[in-house]
């Protein structure tokens, strides 16, 4: 019965050792189903869902040396002062109040909605939700134009409220803000896991959860517990989602590229999960499975030892053949 269990067990974690790297259990991260058989409501705004958005509305200040030249080659009085800010004049389709940041306490989601964010060049909109961990939610994007000379894609990003802090600030700096300078050749050089360090480096939710340069996608997400982030100093704050809708060309090299104004059309369904394990199986099954990889060497060596000494006290190892003998035996 051991010698059964031992190679049992030694199958267990030899067949992932041999298995081809082109059959990796880890997948893209895709919805099982669709959209399509949600009971939608209209969104209960700033309740449970709130719409913001980032357009390029900020001013292109220009260096010291480039105002200087300019104002030398100007024929204007000396006396006559001029107004060197350029100020960008973003005309499209978002209203003023998506770009103000609300301080809403959203409840958890859980009714099925759909609305359709008409979203600006170089522009990005938001839905904010509260996810419920013990619901499954299915998240459906499609990307259309309102603009027949064009046939846009767009990317798609989920992305926590902190994780959203980091990349609205990406964003702003792009546009001007604080000095204004593109990240995305000093991104690129950057290794993945260092990239967070980096005003540019923003990630998404898992890691996982980006989806660049599409017309259409339909992802899904169940959560092991609520979503909590722990301040240096203490405190924890629960954690928002934002779907994410990038009409601009952000510091990640693989993005869509701007073309005209968009139309997305979300679909999000909330449904209930059938099973949900507690967190502490997943400890319990590493565990188990490191000690059980310590033990199987250990209960082999022992059997391996023990082979045989049963038959010591009976002098039964020559019959056994277990002991080799020179004597041979006389044929009448």
């Amino acid at each position: 019965m051991r010698i059964r269990l031992a190679v049992f067990l030694a199958l267990v974690f030899l067949i992932p050792m041999i298995t081809p790297t082109e059959l990796s259990p880890i997948r893209e991260a895709t919805a099982e189903s669709n959209c399509d058989g949600g009971e939608f409501v209209t969104p209960n705004w700033n309740k449970t869902v709130e719409r913001h958005a980032k357009v390029p509305n900020v001013k292109d200040f220009e260096n010291d040396y480039a105002k200087n030249k300019r104002n030398r080659d100007r024929d204007n009085d000396d006396d006559e002062e001029q107004d060197d800010d350029e100020e960008i004049i973003y005309e499209g389709p978002e209203e003023e109040w998506m770009s103000f940041g609300f301080d809403n306490e959203l409840s958890l989601l859980r009714d099925d909605f759909q609305t359709t964010m008409l979203i600006g060049n170089d522009a990005v909109g938001t839905l904010t939700v509260n996810l419920d961990h013990e619901r499954r939610t299915t998240i459906c994007v499609t990307i259309e134009t309102t603009n027949n000379s064009y046939n846009p894609s767009a990317d798609v990003y989920l992305m926590t409220d902190t994780q959203y802090d980091r990349y609205t600030a990406a964003y702003d700096v792009d546009h001007g803000a604080w000095g204004g300078r593109s990240y995305e050749a000093e991104l690129n050089e950057i290794s993945p896991e260092w990239r967070s360090f980096n005003i540019a480096g923003w990630q998404t939710f898992r890691d996982s959860h980006q989806y660049e340069d599409i017309k259409e996608v339909s992802f899904s997400v169940s959560l092991d517990g609520p979503e909590i982030s722990s301040g240096l100093f203490g405190g924890d704050t629960n954690q928002y989602f934002n779907i994410v809708i990038d009409n601009t060309n952000n510091s990640h090299s693989g993005d869509a590229l701007p073309e005209t104004t968009i139309a997305a059309y979300v679909s999000v369904v909330s449904e209930e999960r059938s099973t949900i394990l507690p967190n502490w199986t997943v400890s319990i099954v590493c565990c188990g499975l490191m000690i059980a990889t310590m033990v199987i060497p250990i209960l082999m060596n022992k059997r391996y030892m023990e082979a045989g000494l049963s038959l010591t006290s009976e002098n039964q190892q020559l019959d056994k053949g277990l002991v080799p003998s020179l004597e041979q035996t006389e044929n009448n």
